[in-house]
């Protein structure tokens, strides 16, 4: 998975640069979180703008990501395309995540 990031304050952002995210290469973002997590980061923005896909795995995968983040810290997730936002509304974990048009609104937050 393409997976940049850099620091703004006290977040990570991670920008997926990928058009999709599956079962071929969402473990790499788990990997990236729990590895940040270890180093003591603690405020995550997935920034989902690329991304024009994604499937149940993709999904699923962002689950774990979000729980390795300790309980005092934040995974907010950015950017939404409508194909995307639509798949987290049917699934309903629009309701489980918290989702934000930008990172500078996510920031805001």
């Amino acid at each position: 998975m393409i997976l940049s990031q850099k620091r703004v304050g006290d977040f990570v952002i991670l920008r997926i640069g990928e058009n999709r995210v599956d079962s071929t290469n969402f473990g790499a973002l788990q990997e990236r979180v729990s590895s940040l997590v270890g180093e003591g980061d603690s405020k995550f923005v997935l920034d989902l703008s690329a991304v024009i896909f994604m499937d149940s795995c993709g999904l699923a995968g962002l689950i774990p990501a979000a729980y390795d983040v300790p309980v005092n810290g934040r995974f907010l997730l950015a950017g939404l395309t409508p194909r995307v936002e639509q798949v987290f509304r049917l699934t309903k974990l629009d309701t489980i995540f918290d989702i934000y048009p930008s990172i500078a609104d996510a920031l805001m937050s």
